[in-house]
């Protein structure tokens, strides 16, 4: 029997989602659930597909009377604002997985610890699984350079350097990114934009590797020396086109690890990993799409997570998920 599956949350990123759960036989959507109160009672299909597929945009409560075996929560990018809705879900015994990019490696601040731990005790006693996975953070910056330490038996340095053309992504990527702002509209609103996750994968590579390390970030803006159209993106002269992140994180006065994205319409994209130690390793993509690549860890990890034990998972826990 398929495993049936209720998708939270019908941004792009999660319609997205139901256009490739519509072709997966191993799967059965049986609910779909947003906030935003424009989309309830509509078909899911007619906002996915532009047809009708049986199934009408609702509540959490009401999509859950489905019974699914679980439910992939694609909502918000923070942990506090992700916590109530799937606590919800995890205290009727369905588990989550959820592209929430600080429930990935949720070790990072006091807050999210206290969050996490209530998440693991709930899903512990309703015996239901939680994961928080994407591409970025849950597999490029953090579990594939795990999995590439393996052939180490030594590392003094870890760089990696990804860059992205978010003149190909979803629009919500793009307003993160501050498209099409000038440096006075970035100055207002800097606190609030850019990449989440970061600091998750440093830490998870360190923790993992029980390195010690105080860490900084920065941002800054990409200004476009030059106008840039594409089919949906027009960035003049003197406007922002993305963004830089950078973080650094010492171990004493040493320079452990080195995390730089690169995230603005136009890149050439890819994605490189270096590693200082022996023996030395190198290794370089021509860029991986963040959103297709997202939903294929989602879906592929689903087998993994149902089989493991209940409680909060993350990706350095469970075994790299492979296509199925």
């Amino acid at each position: 029997m398929p495993l049936k599956v209720v998708q939270f949350g019908l941004g792009s990123l999660g319609l997205e989602i139901v256009k490739v759960l519509q072709k997966k036989k191993r799967f059965k959507l049986v609910g779909a659930v947003d906030i935003d109160a424009s989309k309830m009672g509509k078909d899911v299909g007619m906002l996915a597909l532009d047809k009708r597929i049986g199934i009408s945009v609702s509540s959490i409560d009401a999509a859950l009377k489905a019974r699914p075996d679980i439910v992939i929560h694609a909502t918000t990018s923070y942990l506090d604002d992700a916590y109530g809705q799937i606590a919800a879900i995890v205290a009727k015994g369905i588990s989550v997985m959820s592209t929430c990019e600080q429930l990935v490696y949720p070790y990072t601040s006091k807050s999210n610890i206290r969050l996490a731990k209530k998440l693991d005790s709930l899903a512990k006693k309703h015996k239901a699984r939680i994961l928080g996975v994407g591409i970025n953070p849950g597999f490029v910056m953090d579990s594939l350079v795990l999995a590439l330490t393996g052939l180490c038996t030594n590392i003094e340095h870890i760089r990696m350097e990804r860059v992205v053309d978010v003149a190909k992504r979803r629009k919500a990527l793009q307003e993160k990114m501050c498209l099409g702002l000038t440096l006075q509209e970035f100055e207002k609103k800097k606190s609030k934009v850019g990449h989440v996750g970061l600091l998750e994968s440093a830490k998870m590579i360190c923790d993992t590797l029980k390195v010690k390390a105080s860490f900084v970030s920065s941002v800054r803006p990409i200004v476009a020396n030059r106008p840039f159209k594409s089919s949906d993106v027009t960035i003049e002269q003197g406007q922002i086109a993305g963004l830089e992140h950078r973080l650094t994180g010492k171990n004493k006065s040493a320079k452990f690890i080195e995390m730089i994205l690169y995230m603005f319409a136009g890149a050439s994209e890819f994605d490189l990993i270096e590693i200082e130690g022996t023996p030395p390793i190198s290794v370089r993509t021509n860029g991986i799409q963040g959103d297709q690549a997202t939903i294929a860890l989602l879906l592929n990890y689903i087998p993994i997570v149902m089989n493991a034990k209940p409680g909060l998972l993350t990706v350095r826990d469970l075994p790299l998920p492979r296509f199925s």
